[in-house]
């Protein structure tokens, strides 16, 4: 895996809101601290799909990361599962919510789905919820299913990561 590493210079700095550096990286454990204390935390990211008529899509979502891909999970049929599976490319952004001038946004496409009701990968989308309910809300299992929802968990390979803000913050 590659992914493109963009940083983007803050206001009050020469060049403000262009590129300031651009690097490959093999891993998302690359990023730079404070970037990486958006996507540890639990920020509630925004995520773009794309609709059917060509319009973008936006949904608050929770993630989650294995230091190479993000994981997203939704409720089997709303729209953005099928978005994400009629059109797999997404960006999603994290905004630190003490300081909207730091932010993260990825750039990617979605590799897997799995649905809760696959008998041999479902439990993946489970557990997948579970652990994003515990890292958000501090309880598991996750506390708000609808009766007979059916969970998916999805795989974003991200693509391009564009970064904003301080280093240290």
């Amino acid at each position: 895996m590659t992914v493109e590493i963009r940083d983007v210079i803050t206001p009050g700095n020469e060049g403000a809101f262009t590129i300031g550096s651009s690097e490959q990286a093999t891993s998302l454990r690359e990023l730079p601290d404070s970037a990486r204390k958006l996507l540890d935390e639990p920020v509630t990211a925004c995520l773009a799909t794309m609709s059917p008529l060509g319009r973008a899509q936006l949904t608050p979502v929770w993630c989650a990361t294995d230091g190479d891909v993000l994981y997203l999970n939704s409720g089997k049929d709303r729209h953005k599962d099928r978005n994400l599976r009629a059109r797999p490319q997404v960006t999603l952004m994290l905004m630190n919510p003490e300081n909207p001038y730091h932010w993260l946004t990825f750039y990617g496409r979605v590799t897997d789905v799995i649905d809760e009701d696959d008998p041999e990968r479902g439990h993946l989308a489970t557990e997948s919820i579970d652990d994003l309910s515990e890292k958000y809300l501090g309880q598991r299992p996750y506390p708000f299913r609808d009766e007979g929802e059916i969970r998916v968990r999805y795989t974003v390979q991200p693509e391009k990561v564009v970064t904003f803000g301080p280093v240290g913050g």
